[in-house]
């Protein structure tokens, strides 16, 4: 149902593809000035994020409690640069003490190692979880009579650490540098109709520490035979597909990027490995004058498996940023000169 309605919109949306354009000398003069400017973007962030316990032939989800999380992103030249957390201004919640409080953090950089090949590496870490449908769980684990004696209370596991190293590097079958950064943010302004093709190799290594100390109903438990127990996984992506670009008026535009894709996955030191498939996606809309942008957009991250094993599975993600560009240093522009000249 997902694939179909990506499919259509997708579709839909490449007939209106290629009928706004900007000359070449507009789009050359923009680039070259562009060279010598900084986007700055400060953003906010919902996203519905969850980790995966599977036991008993049944998927049980430890999941953060906060859904905000604060977003800045810093563009220079043929870098990204982005830092993420969840400060307490945009806390949306007030129930701590039902389901206990998350701290996230997250770094990325993405850069072109030239027009077609481009680099991104992130790391990430969300620290507080809950575990949902307690009552579910014991049921599994015990027999009738003694489950019955729980209740569906969540069980707080404060000193969870879940963390992410990952990369991807892509490629550009059609499209090059200049007009693919629009796609993946809103630091690079959009010029004209514009169709991509690019395929990816997504990797990822993900930790999962210290569920040892559990909190149920105000009282903790914790294994004391276990000092620190750590789940590890890695995961590999192929990603392959397409994004179009719209401009819409003069200083508005619309993105969207689907791409199906196939992934393995291994737990590390358990006899678990799944081959599966999914489809990644994109939207945006948003207004660029040049000076001053904003916009927002979402992302949908599906996979055809509920057998989550502490995979990392984003379900989806809505995002709202607003930014700026301002005049580089020179000492800046004469620094990034001599390196452009040696990745020509």
């Amino acid at each position: 149902m997902k694939f179909s309605f990506y499919s259509l919109l997708f579709f839909s949306f490449s007939g209106m593809t290629f009928c706004q354009e900007v000359s070449d000398s507009a789009e050359k003069k923009y680039l070259q000035e562009d060279l010598n400017k900084i986007s700055l973007v400060a953003g906010v962030s919902y996203v519905n994020n969850s980790f995966g316990l599977y036991y008993e032939g049944q998927t049980f989800l430890l999941k953060p409690n906060d859904s905000f999380y604060t977003e800045f992103f810093l563009r220079y030249r043929w870098v990204d640069a982005s830092i993420s957390f969840a400060p307490k201004l945009v806390r949306i919640n007030n129930d701590d003490d039902i389901k206990g409080k998350t701290r996230y953090f997250n770094l990325g950089f993405a850069f072109f190692l030239n027009p077609k090949f481009r680099q991104y590496i992130n790391y990430s870490q969300v620290k507080g979880l809950y575990f949902e449908s307690t009552k579910r769980f014991f049921e599994a684990v015990f027999d009738t009579e003694v489950a019955n004696e729980f209740t569906n209370d969540y069980m707080q596991f404060r000193d969870a650490k879940y963390q992410s190293f990952t990369g991807e590097t892509s490629y550009l079958w059609v499209g090059n540098k200049d007009n693919y950064r629009s796609y993946t943010n809103m630091t690079h302004k959009p010029l004209k109709n514009d169709f991509v093709m690019i395929s990816g190799l997504f990797y990822q290594y993900n930790m999962m520490k210290d569920t040892d100390r559990v909190i149920y109903q105000g009282m903790e438990i914790s294994d004391s035979s276990n000092d620190n127990s750590v789940t590890k996984d890695i995961r590999l992506t192929f990603r392959t597909g397409g994004g179009m670009q719209k401009v819409i008026a003069k200083n508005w535009y619309a993105i969207i990027e689907l791409y199906p894709q196939v992934y393995y996955a291994h737990l590390i030191d358990e006899n678990y490995n799944e081959f599966n498939i999914g489809l990644n996606s994109n939207t945006r809309i948003g207004f660029d004058n040049g000076k001053w942008f904003f916009g927002g957009g979402a992302q949908l991250n599906w996979i055809n498996s509920n057998n989550e094993n502490f995979y990392s599975t984003t379900n989806w993600l809505f995002r709202f940023g607003l930014g700026f560009r301002i005049n580089s240093p020179n000492f800046v522009n004469q620094q990034f000169d001599r390196i452009d000249q040696i990745l020509k």
